[in-house]
């Protein structure tokens, strides 16, 4: 694999790799959040931390850069957009694992994978029953793999075509990987101070 060109970001102006870094436009309305790295025009990279957001968008630093016509949006709401975008990623991997077959949806099926040691990622529901986390928490005692709590049980059901789901499990590593990357931007964004 080759090397990840790096870029820096313009709130706290340290060089990451362009992956671990989020990218911003200049959009029609103002600034856009470039998820996937695919909208024309110049871009601008920030980390996934609300303090580094603020400091993008103290003194119009950012809408200089992005020579955006917009104004700018207000460091919560920048924060915000980057969240949504987040976790819609995390939503289509879920999803995406799912349609490829490697994804145990419900008690049953994750403890199956578990005992055949297909599941490499657990994530829970965060309204999950707490006998049903609990049951699934011994089943993998031996093992410790990573574990996530991400939406509600509806949420989860929904993206699944079910009614409600408590617990899945990610059973291949590229997936399981990319939403572990995805709910570590998330955690820092909400527990970012302002």
């Amino acid at each position: 694999m080759g090397h990840q060109p790096e870029r820096t970001c313009t709130g706290c102006r340290g060089a990451f790799s362009k992956s671990e870094l989020i990218r911003l436009v200049a959009g029609p309305t103002g600034v856009a959040v470039d998820y996937r790295e695919k909208l024309p025009g110049r871009g601008a990279y920030v980390c996934p931390r609300a303090e580094c957001i603020r400091k993008a968008l103290a003194k119009g630093g950012l809408s200089r850069f992005l020579r955006s016509a917009g104004p700018p949006p207000t460091p919560v709401e920048l924060t915000d957009r980057v969240r949504a975008a987040v976790v819609e990623k995390i939503k289509s991997l879920i999803v995406m694992a799912a349609k490829a077959g490697m994804l145990a949806s419900g008690y049953s099926a994750v403890r199956d994978g578990i005992e055949k040691g297909k599941v490499s990622t657990l994530i829970f529901a965060a309204d999950i029953a707490e006998g049903t986390k609990e049951k699934v928490e011994l089943l993998d005692a031996a093992r410790g793999m990573p574990r996530e709590t991400l939406f509600t049980r509806d949420e989860l059901g929904r993206m699944l075509g079910r009614e409600l789901v408590g617990v899945v499990g990610i059973e291949e590593k590229g997936f399981a990987d990319a939403v572990r990357r995805e709910s570590l931007r998330l955690k820092s964004l909400i527990n970012s101070a302002w």
